[in-house]
């Protein structure tokens, strides 16, 4: 066997896969790097034409935000005003509660005092009814008969 021409050829033939091998690796690394331009412009496109939509969504969530705040702050507000007024209401009705109360007591009194009166007025409604009957007696007594019947007899 000769050595020499075998360790050629099998050198030859590792040389020629080396080769292979390189030029395999030399296509793979530009269609990785076509591949990789590729993937790079569709990125751009991406971000060019997905940026103001995300610009918008970024806008609308900030004005989202803000109005989410105001009604937050207005929700407050109006809470605040309801107790406030339901406080004055509750004093009012304390108030009115106290002046009924007042007034009923008002009216209690002044019924009384109208009995009374009413009670007075009538004893001296009496009292004056049996003094009138009285004195037309005793005038009858001493002047006679009254004035009305004297003309009646005329």
């Amino acid at each position: 066997m000769n050595w020499p021409a075998v360790s050629a050829v099998s050198t030859a033939v590792i040389a020629f896969v080396l080769v292979l091998f390189l030029v395999a690796a030399l296509v793979l690394v530009t269609r990785l790097i076509g591949l990789s331009r590729t993937v790079q412009g569709f990125v751009k496109t991406l971000e060019r034409d997905t940026r103001p939509a995300l610009e918008t969504a970024r806008s609308l969530i900030a004005e989202s935000q803000r109005v989410a705040v105001q009604i937050t702050g207005e929700v407050k507000g109006i809470a605040e005003a309801s107790q406030d007024v339901r406080h004055r209401l509750m004093s009012a009705v304390d108030r009115i509660e106290d002046r009924l109360v007042d007034l009923d007591t008002l009216v209690d009194v002044v019924q009384e005092e109208v009995e009374e009166t009413v009670l007075d007025v009538s004893a001296a409604l009496r009292t004056t009814r049996r003094g009138s009957t009285l004195a037309g007696t005793v005038k009858r007594l001493l002047f006679g008969k009254s004035r009305r019947k004297r003309r009646r007899r005329r």
